[in-house]
């Protein structure tokens, strides 16, 4: 009788290291979210600076090249982010089926579900690269325009295309 009260004190200490440990895992996949969101902003807000402020000439190859990059690094970021959210909502669904006695700990997961996250990746990051694209697409398409017109880049482009 004695013999199973320790192993029950020794089995509760097993599963709250567990749990500790589950929780340090957590931690550090929200921190690399972090990191990856805290990348791909500061990585963005000086390529808008750089097609905002720079007045020289962009050229057609070098537009392409650098719309080119930040495309795949779009990409990549996004990806990265889709792959670690989706670890993270694994967790905090596993977490709550198998760890029923920490009503706390599962409610704060409960509502703080994160399973959209993966589809707003796609809209943020969607939206920054169709922004970008804007901006380029405006600075080099008044290569496009004819001389002595005071037209922008997009006008430039528009009169080309539709006439």
């Amino acid at each position: 009788m004695a013999q199973s009260g320790v192993q029950g004190v020794i089995d509760r200490e097993a599963r709250e290291k567990e749990l500790l440990e589950y929780l340090r895992v957590y931690v550090m996949i929200w921190q690399k979210i972090d990191f990856i969101w805290g990348m791909f902003l500061t990585s963005y807000i000086p390529l808008f600076g750089f097609l905002h402020f720079y007045q020289g000439d962009l050229g057609g190859s070098f537009a392409g090249m650098f719309v080119l990059a930040i495309a795949f690094f779009t990409y990549v970021n996004g990806q990265a982010l889709r792959q670690h959210y989706d670890i993270a909502i694994t967790m905090s669904r596993e977490f709550r089926r198998l760890n029923r006695s920490f009503p706390d700990i599962n409610g704060a997961l409960i509502r703080t579900a994160q399973d959209n996250r993966p589809r707003l990746v796609w809209v943020t990051h969607g939206a920054a690269f169709g922004g970008m694209l804007y901006m380029m697409v405006g600075r080099i398409g008044t290569g496009f325009c004819t001389a002595g017109t005071a037209e922008g880049g997009w006008d430039c482009i528009l009169t080309l295309v539709f006439g």
